[in-house]
């Protein structure tokens, strides 16, 4: 299994220092470690991954990937060159693999070596789900195959959430939503992911939400921000339909409605305008930021 505590030795050779520097850091605080019984040093990797954010940090060395199938020399060299069309053929090889653990091995490795979420959703599980949906599509790989890796993502992301560092809370909520008939939920989860590791709190309703739940859980949850997802759009008029009721609905609440996804046709947003249109997890990020640093009230829409 991949390591989740890091030793002092592991520590050392990820940043390219000696042991004796990791033992003054851990002695000064400056990184945070359990001590086993033995006094022997362990390190969480959100804390090391903590550590190196605040002190701008960069891994120039990189561990033993503990994943299977071979070709654990080759993650190492593209981990080193940040080679993301390398590690995305990584992500798809993984993905179809019959071990239930390897992908969450994969995206873990990827985490510690300070790889932001962001830069592993956009640049590693986009491309590769693309080629996977590519390979369904040519006739490659079954859908039993596709829908396996979809479900293995899912879990592996939700594996490596419980790694990642979290932001202390902001004080702002966000509720996420697949509309109607919507079931790629890969996107939305990613988008709920990068939420919480700022700090928010997230209402995740999932896919295939009626427009109806939608506008209830606006109620229940008095979001500072609407998320929605759409990927396939089999019936556009029903869509606008239940879009600008979800809308109508947010907007008197003075919630701002952000959409992502393949399924925005030009119809869709020209009738049902989002306020804001996110098509990657850096641009998540960005908006995040834009809305903490224009104030308090700035998660409300203007009306």
């Amino acid at each position: 299994m991949q390591k989740t505590i890091l030793s002092t030795i592991d520590v050392a050779r990820l940043f390219n220092v000696t042991e004796t520097t990791v033992k003054r850091w851990a002695d000064e605080g400056t990184l945070r470690c359990q001590k086993t019984p033995g006094g022997h040093r362990k390190f969480p990797v959100r804390d090391v991954v903590e550590f190196a954010e605040r002190n701008n940090y960069d891994p120039v060395g990189v561990l033993s990937p503990q994943t299977k199938g071979g070709r654990n020399d080759m993650i190492q060299i593209a981990v080193l060159h940040r080679d993301f069309p390398a590690l995305a053929e990584m992500f798809v090889e993984k993905a179809l693999s019959p071990d239930r653990m390897d992908l969450y091995l994969f995206f873990s490795y990827l985490y510690e070596h300070r790889f932001p979420l962001w830069e592993i959703y956009d640049n590693v599980l986009r491309p590769g789900m693309t080629k996977i949906g590519d390979l369904w599509e040519h006739g490659d790989i079954g859908v039993n195959h596709e829908h396996r890796a979809s479900y293995e993502t899912l879990d592996a992301l939700a594996r490596l959430q419980a790694e990642v560092f979290i932001k202390p809370r902001n004080g702002k909520s966000v509720v996420l939503a697949c509309m109607e008939e919507e079931l790629h939920e890969i996107g939305l989860r990613s988008a709920a992911y990068v939420f919480e590791a700022e700090g928010w709190s997230t209402h995740y309703i999932g896919a295939r939400t009626p427009a109806a739940a939608v506008t209830q859980a606006l109620k229940d949850f008095a979001p500072s921000v609407l998320a929605l997802s759409l990927t396939c759009t089999a019936d556009s008029r029903r869509l606008i339909v239940d879009l600008q009721r979800v809308q109508q609905e947010a907007h008197a609440m003075k919630v701002p409605v952000i959409m992502g996804g393949a399924g925005i046709s030009p119809e869709v947003r020209q009738q049902t305008p989002p306020d804001a249109l996110l098509s990657s997890a850096r641009d998540i990020l960005d908006f995040t930021a834009r809305l903490l640093s224009s104030g308090p009230d700035s998660g409300k829409r203007s009306t």
